[in-house]
């Protein structure tokens, strides 16, 4: 059985690209300078993304968890709300606002504290390599 997207993924699917993109660059950003400070932090730099890879709800629906609070946690991971974007127009229910907002909010900080902290150990990275 297929189904067509609806009209609102003109509106959701730019915004999911814009907020994936946005914390990718912030993680990128951060991850990489912590990287290059700290050497052994390429070790355990697999398990966090794997833990990162299974607090996105790519499965299941974040409407599916019934805690509230739980869900709002869940919600700080900003590629939950990307999903949510992504996912409203192919199964025509409408995104949680505050799941979408929690995440651009988390987005936007992953990026501010990932360039701040990229802009001020990068002076170092030439000592270090």
């Amino acid at each position: 059985m297929q189904q067509p997207p609806s009209w609102t993924a003109i509106f959701y699917f730019p915004a999911g690209i814009i907020m994936s993109l946005l914390s990718a660059a912030g993680l990128g950003l951060l991850l990489a300078a912590l990287n290059v400070k700290f050497r052994d932090f390429r070790y355990a730099l697999p398990f966090l993304l794997q833990v990162l890879f299974f607090a996105s709800q790519v499965i299941y629906p974040l409407q599916s968890v019934q805690q509230s609070l739980f869900k709002y946690l869940l919600a700080i991971n900003p590629m939950n709300a990307a999903i949510e974007l992504f996912r409203a127009p192919l199964t025509s229910i409408s995104p949680d606002i505050t799941i979408i907002a929690i995440g651009a909010c988390s987005s936007i900080s992953l990026l501010i504290i990932g360039l701040l902290y990229f802009r001020k150990t990068e002076a170092y990275f030439a000592d270090l390599a």
